[in-house]
């Protein structure tokens, strides 16, 4: 799928368009009266509600725009020890990089590579198996990581206090990327390019960011995992069973739903289905998602 905003034009490169988590565990406390009335719109791309499903895919976003290709999140990989999820461990041949030289983009040909934070499915593709050793796919890259996210994973890491699934994903995926000297450490506010900054989103992590774009009346938001699922338009204050901060993912998710509804700003979460992102319309006290707006 490819769409414009303004000057960039975007790709989307997905690498499981069908990951499917518990509703009522992924997202405890959901409104099920809520979840009827907008069931048309839901169902069957963002839930199931017969089978008590939440329904994401795993993507990144290629952005190209004045004259440098940008990889927004990298994943989950291949090779990569993920005993938790079956369907992700140890997989192989899963196209992703075909996909991407399909769009016009070799690995090499990547300038900057982003993670909003730095979950397991969010750095996968930052490295791959090389003679028994994990190196940076994109060698040309560089590896943008959230000052203070990183910082908190790494204090974890070294505690024995990351769980192991992200344990692993920082030895496999993070951590080879800091030793190779790929990693620029970035803060609120960095601009890649004119017209692309980065802004924070916490709550999901303690350092997640997004990506605002912004080109005259153009505008949009890359916001990572601040808003997983569309249920949340729905019921903004509901947050995710893996949000580190709940009470801060709120807040956070309260101030993007506002501003894109009073700005226009698209919304392009991480794992969105079918149209992939949506605009955000008042809908008296509460906020609609439209979805068929830009993609093309």
């Amino acid at each position: 799928m490819r769409f414009a905003i303004g000057e960039a034009t975007v790709d989307i490169i997905v690498d499981d368009d069908d990951f499917g988590l518990p509703l009522s565990e992924f997202l405890p406390g959901y409104d099920r009266g809520l979840i009827e009335a907008h069931r048309d719109t839901l169902e069957p791309v963002f839930i199931d509600l017969a089978r008590d499903l939440a329904k994401h895919a795993i993507q990144s976003f290629v952005i190209r725009t004045a004259g440098r290709t940008l990889l927004v999140d990298a994943c989950i990989g291949e090779h990569k020890d993920i005993p938790e999820i079956p369907a992700w461990h140890r997989r192989r041949g899963s196209g992703f990089l075909d996909r991407l030289r399909a769009i016009g983009v070799d690995p090499a040909g990547i300038d900057l590579v982003f993670c909003t934070h730095l979950h397991v499915d969010h750095v996968g593709w930052n490295t791959r198996q090389d003679n028994g050793r994990w190196q940076p796919t994109f060698p040309n890259a560089r590896y943008l990581f959230g000052r203070r996210e990183l910082a908190d994973w790494m204090a974890q890491h070294d505690a024995g206090r990351a769980p192991p699934i992200h344990a692993r994903a920082l030895e496999q995926s993070v951590i080879p990327i800091v030793e190779a000297g790929r990693v620029d450490l970035v803060d609120d506010g960095h601009e890649l390019v004119p017209g692309l900054q980065l802004v924070p989103l916490p709550g999901h992590t303690s350092g997640q960011m997004g990506l605002r774009v912004d080109y005259a009346q153009h505008r949009a938001i890359f916001c990572g995992d601040a808003v997983h699922n569309p249920v949340q338009i729905f019921q903004p204050a509901l947050s995710t069973s893996s949000c580190t901060d709940p009470q801060l993912a709120r807040e956070t998710r309260a101030k993007i739903l506002a501003e894109a509804a009073d700005s226009g700003r698209l919304v392009i979460p991480a794992h969105f289905r079918g149209a992939r992102c949506a605009h955000i319309r008042r809908n008296g006290d509460g906020y609609t998602p439209v979805f068929d707006t830009v993609p093309r």
